[in-house]
């Protein structure tokens, strides 16, 4: 908050009860002063006024900056002796504005550093993290979920969209763009040459990938036993990480029957959590709300996620890997067959390339709250910068294949399921999705038709 008459008690207090069910502490930065308090009632207690920060994640001092970071940098720690402003700053504010020096961080992210009176905001090119930003005549105000802001009686709130930074001062709030990834993506020269050897690039890619979101975790995998989480579980465990593999459903679902199957067969370690359809229908009113998307189609995505998250959580495991944009990237659904159909393989191209860039706004942010509420962090594979680019430079004709038999989705990770020594049934099996494959679709149905809400 940028004016000393704003009464930033009041509003924080409205930002932790709207969001309350996932802090077990709020840290405050105050014109250099920390404050760590476990509730509201701390919190009042306080009497804070003038500028303060609203952080959910790390929050640390570096020299006069203080920094909130939600995710994480992977090439920077290690080169550079861990996250310093003056690294990513170059000596100042104005080097953010140096797209070179942004677009040299990999990771899933979403930052803020304060500095001088002043906030950077920072957000990866893929959107992988939420980050909402807000200005009145209080001053501005950011947030990782747009319900936060709405307590505080904020307007104009929007998404501060991925690959931008914004620069929040007395004179405002103004953005940039650093790295428009989509467009990098569409202008990419296409591999040319046999299956086998575009599968190996991408499995190196992926192999990767995983390795370094891994690293220093105790680490899970969202498994449904299907073809994008057998490859993840898979790398992890070739990586000597015994990843240990969370699933929800109902007991006789697809998604479980399955993944009890393929975790044996792949000789690691499976916690489901079996449900039934008088503990999904408590859960319900709870999801929506965490969610904040009260939809059946979003609410039945959600409920499995978070009964898999809360396994997750129960298990000791920080970090889930998911397969998320696995389906987008390399054509997975099944609607991607009727847009070759019509439009040929070019516009089939950028069909791809317009749902992957979507990914934040329709499904990324929606999961994410949805594991943040287990107090566990996702990190999504498939969405790595490096494998994103290497997806799009794939031939669209080795991603959704046409032969006599008919269409094969997902044909090149088909192929690498194959390298990887999967069983037949995982590298053929067909996509199936997580509302389905669980079973709650028809329990979500049916209880929020009940409800008049469809």
């Amino acid at each position: 908050m940028s004016r000393e008459d704003v009464n930033a008690t009041e509003i924080l207090s409205r930002m932790l009860r709207a969001t309350g069910y996932r802090w077990s502490s709020l840290a405050l930065w105050l014109n250099g002063d920390f404050f760590d308090v476990k509730g509201v009632d701390e919190l009042s207690r306080l009497g804070l006024r003038g500028r303060a920060c609203l952080c959910s994640v790390n929050l640390s001092a570096y020299q006069d900056s203080a920094i909130a970071l939600d995710g994480e940098i992977y090439n920077l720690g290690d080169a550079h002796g861990g996250w310093r402003p003056s690294t990513l700053l170059g000596g100042g504010l104005e080097g953010v504005q140096e797209k070179s020096r942004m677009r040299g961080l990999d990771g899933s992210y979403a930052f803020v550093i304060m500095h001088d009176g002043c906030a950077v905001l920072a957000r990866d090119p893929v959107g992988t993290r939420p980050l909402y930003v807000a200005s009145d005549g209080r001053g501005n105000a950011f947030a990782t979920e747009r319900k936060a802001l709405l307590a505080a009686d904020f307007q104009g709130i929007r998404p501060l969209k991925p690959g931008h930074v914004a620069f929040a001062d007395k004179h405002g709030l103004r953005e940039l763009e650093f790295y428009n990834l989509p467009e990098e993506l569409r202008t990419l020269r296409p591999f040319t040459g046999p299956s086998q050897e575009i599968a190996s690039i991408l499995l190196e890619n992926l192999r990767c990938a995983v390795a370094k979101m891994v690293k220093g975790k105790k680490v899970g995998v969202l498994f449904s036993g299907g073809l994008d989480s057998s490859i993840i579980a898979k790398l992890s465990s070739d990586l000597g990480m015994g990843p240990r593999l969370v699933c929800a459903g109902l007991p006789t679902s697809k998604d479980v029957l399955r993944a009890k199957r393929v975790a044996e067969v792949l000789g690691l370690e499976l916690h489901v959590r079996e449900l039934d359809e008088g503990e999904i229908e408590k859960a319900l009113p709870e999801i929506a709300r965490i969610t904040g998307r009260p939809s059946p189609l979003d609410v039945s995505i959600a409920t499995p996620l978070y009964f898999a998250s809360m396994e997750a959580k129960e298990a000791g495991l920080d970090r889930v890997l998911v397969g998320q944009g696995a389906d987008e990237a390399f054509a997975g659904y099944k609607r991607y067959e009727k847009v070759l159909e019509k439009c040929g393989y070019e516009l089939l191209g950028e069909e791809l390339l317009k749902d992957v860039s979507q990914l934040y706004e329709k499904n990324l942010e929606r999961d994410y709250n949805t594991y943040l509420a287990c107090s566990v962090e996702p990190a999504y594979p498939y969405l790595d910068v490096a494998v994103l680019k290497c997806a799009f430079m794939i031939p669209v004709r080795e991603k959704l294949k046409v032969d006599a038999v008919g269409y094969s989705r997902k044909h090149i990770l088909r192929v690498v399921g194959k390298m990887l020594g999967l069983p037949e049934y995982v590298v053929s099996m067909p996509k199936s999705a997580i509302q389905y494959g669980s079973g709650v679709w028809k329990v979500v149905k049916r209880v929020l038709k009940n409800a008049r809400l469809m």
